[in-house]
């Protein structure tokens, strides 16, 4: 059953004027993750507020039993809790975040110092309806490398995946419907609609460096290559819900289902 939002009041506007910034994660089972995440912001309680630390983090949890809303609500972020499924839990966090700035990162991965800060100053000007931010992956393999300018090279082509950090503008995220209650592809669904407003562009000062564990589970090689069927798959009109039994949670939160 759903849970409500928790009713202590977020961070605010910052005093500089810029624009406010809510950060998004979906969560399920990332008791372990999530601290590295929310140290990488900068975000605890009674942290100083500065242009490089998000107004709010909005933890969008699927029933974790491992206690990551628990930990969540421990550090100062607030919870909103419902069924699993990652599009249904973006939409679920979307609708309560409080900023004029929406920014969706997974639970795996850590920010750079300064991104949110580059988001900001990017976001000041009014033309920019949408980006992603760079991406780099933990792993030294030399075929890391090419999976993340590839990863950087769809951002600016406007296919902004999940691991690529989109940040919107809520009146454009709203303009176009938001996320859709998707098992998967609502990254790229979502930003399908969104190019059609404007250009989504690659903020350069801001990166999200991610997990390998997708990757390295199945070997980085066929992990790709199995992305890209099930890519093309999604765009020749395969319904999401026929493509999503190809896709496994990650082994931490299996081994706590």
């Amino acid at each position: 059953m759903a849970g409500g939002p928790d009713p202590e009041p977020g961070r605010g506007t910052l005093a500089s004027g810029g624009p406010s910034l809510s950060v998004v994660v979906p969560t399920w089972n990332e008791r372990e993750r999530l601290p590295a995440l929310l140290d990488s912001l900068g975000f605890f309680p009674g942290g100083a507020r500065t242009d490089d630390v998000p107004d709010e983090v909005l933890i969008t949890d699927g029933a974790s039993t491992d206690g990551t809303r628990e930990l969540a609500r421990a550090r100062g972020a607030r919870t909103v809790t419902g069924a699993r499924g990652r599009g249904a839990q973006l939409a679920r966090g979307a609708r309560e975040a409080r900023g004029e700035v929406l920014w969706f990162l997974h639970a795996d991965v850590v920010v750079r110092a300064g991104s949110v800060a580059a988001l900001r100053r990017a976001f000041a000007d009014r033309a920019l309806r949408a980006c992603g931010v760079r991406q780099c992956i933990d792993d030294g393999a030399p075929i890391y490398r090419l999976i993340e300018r590839a990863a950087n090279r769809r951002v600016r082509l406007g296919r902004v995946y999940g691991d690529s950090g989109l940040a919107v503008r809520r009146e454009e995220y709203e303009a176009v419907g938001g996320f859709r209650p998707l098992p998967v592809f609502e990254d790229l669904d979502l930003s399908r609609r969104l190019r059609r407003r404007g250009r989504i562009r690659l903020v350069d000062g801001a990166e999200a460096c991610v997990s390998s564990r997708r990757w390295a589970r199945e070997g980085p090689l066929r992990r790709t290559v199995k992305n890209w069927i099930l890519t093309g798959a999604y765009t020749l009109g395969v319904a999401p819900e026929r493509l999503a039994r190809y896709y496994r949670p990650h082994p931490h939160a299996a081994e706590k289902s």
